[in-house]
């Protein structure tokens, strides 16, 4: 798939696109051209120059004076007067103190040791006293492993990316603490992960007798309403290049469209056919959504939940992990944006927005808008009833 809509980005932009512009012509932000000065060639291989051709650097301080100055050499005075050589010693910086050094480890590592007081003197207390609360010990749990896995060496985290790595230790971490505790269930430990009590279910049962109802939130119901709100933060660079993308509009629209058509329609049939339940063939149809959209869209399908979660998320890491390596394997140019841009919104949806948003923010534009677009226009269709119905129908559902 990632392949399928890096090849329709690119080819649209070859059908669209227009002259390109000069390279004394540039386009700022504000969608304005402005004009740049083109340095002095010193070399004579342009022919629109009046100037005589120059000869190579490594040349020039043989002849190239002005009034006996060597142009070169701006210590001397004239071409033909030896330049004096200093030394110059640099003085040896003494050791910083170990108050200092300490000062400089616990400032870079302020996050850590706040979650690390979090977990003695608050996660573990409430977990362990009667009657106990999970979210404290949990999310600082969570946030020290993750912490712990970006401490990795760049190479380890090629393949062991550190959502996974988190994820992982967090679930062997949390179910352990469990059984200390008396839960021997692994369910009921997630249970209490996250209770389903976000921040939208608080404030709309607030002042209401539900409100006495709801369970109080879990690690997972915090980091949840997080991730809602860095999820509407992708909307600054999208801002920020606005004209970007109105010049490339048809190239971002089209291919999501398109996308989104085919795993609809496709995704299902293969999953059936090679066995899968019907239930979990649908959950594949918001593989590349992020998981806002996703539930939605499988939800109105009658998809499994659970099954479009890891699906989700495997596809988000995956991306992350090698797509830029396909990228260039197919010849796609470091340059371009939006085909890079469009690849990783539609197939890595906020994981790849967030690899582009340190590496291309033009890239990260895009991809924001990609991944925004792709999930509408799934949801939009997997809620007309029609389709709806020729989709199940396809995995052999009424």
């Amino acid at each position: 798939m990632m392949m399928f809509a890096a090849y329709m980005t690119r080819a649209i932009q070859l059908l669209l696109s227009s002259p390109r512009k000069s390279p004394d012509h540039a386009v700022g932000d504000d969608g304005r051209e402005r004009e740049e000065l083109t340095p002095l060639r010193l070399s004579g291989e342009s022919p629109h120059t009046s100037l005589p051709p120059m000869p190579p650097r490594s040349h020039a301080a043989a002849y190239i004076t002005v009034r006996g100055q060597n142009l070169d050499d701006p210590l001397s005075s004239f071409s033909d007067v030896p330049v004096p050589h200093f030394r110059i010693s640099i003085p040896v910086r003494p050791p910083r103190p170990r108050a200092e050094r300490w000062a400089e480890f616990v400032g870079g590592h302020a996050d850590t040791f706040l979650f690390f007081c979090v977990l003695l003197l608050a996660g573990l207390p409430s977990y362990y006293s009667s009657p106990g609360y999970t979210m404290p010990l949990h999310l600082s749990v969570n946030i020290l492993m993750f912490f712990s896995a970006m401490a990795l060496p760049p190479s380890w985290r090629q393949l062991l990316h550190p959502v996974i790595v988190s994820a992982f230790s967090t679930l062997l971490i949390v179910w352990l603490l469990g059984r200390v505790h008396g839960d021997n269930s692994l369910s009921s430990v997630l249970g209490d992960y996250r209770t389903g009590s976000t921040y939208l279910k608080l404030w709309a049962a607030a002042g209401t007798e539900k409100a006495n109802t709801l369970p109080r939130p879990g690690a997972g119901d915090i980091l949840s309403s997080a991730m809602d709100a860095s999820i509407v933060s992708l909307a600054l660079p999208m801002y920020q290049y606005r004209h970007e993308l109105r010049r490339h509009f048809f190239a971002i629209v089209l291919p999501n469209i398109v996308l989104s058509i085919i795993s609809l329609f496709v995704y299902p049939v293969v999953c059936h056919a090679i066995g899968i339940s019907p239930e979990r063939s649908l959950a594949f149809t918001s593989r590349s959504l992020t998981l806002a959209l996703a539930t939605p869209a499988v939800k109105n399908l009658g998809g499994d939940l659970n099954t479009v979660s890891a699906v989700a998320l495997i596809s988000g890491v995956l991306g992350v992990l090698i797509g830029r390596q396909l990228l260039s394997w197919l010849r796609i140019p470091e340059d371009d944006y939006i085909t890079r841009g469009v690849t990783f919104g539609a197939n890595a949806s906020a994981l790849g927005t967030a690899l582009l948003l340190r590496t291309d923010p033009r890239a990260a534009a895009i991809s924001s808008l990609a991944m925004g677009l792709f999930g509408t226009v799934t949801v939009v269709f997997s809620s007309i009833p029609p389709m709806v119905h020729i989709i199940r129908s396809l995995v052999g559902l009424t």
